[in-house]
């Protein structure tokens, strides 16, 4: 499947916005959950969501280097 410009930007808007919501979240479960001496409970309330962020982070890097490639490609026609 091959999206567009448009597509590409509200994606990346998107997932932008679920990285702030995971950082949120992720601040919130450090400050409940950080000290606890639970090894499951901090995997599960804190893990996973680091664990997410860092996928998010890597799809918004791939959506910004293929954004710039379309870019370049514009400027190249």
């Amino acid at each position: 499947m091959k999206l567009d410009d448009l597509e590409l930007l509200y994606l990346r808007q998107v997932v932008v916005a679920r990285i702030d919501s995971l950082t949120h979240k992720l601040d919130k479960n450090l400050r409940y959950y950080g000290g606890s001496d639970d090894d499951i409970l901090k995997e599960r309330k804190i893990g996973n969501l680091e664990a997410e962020m860092q996928t998010m982070e890597s799809i918004k890097k791939k959506l910004n280097e293929e954004i710039a490639l379309i870019d370049l490609l514009k400027l190249t026609v």
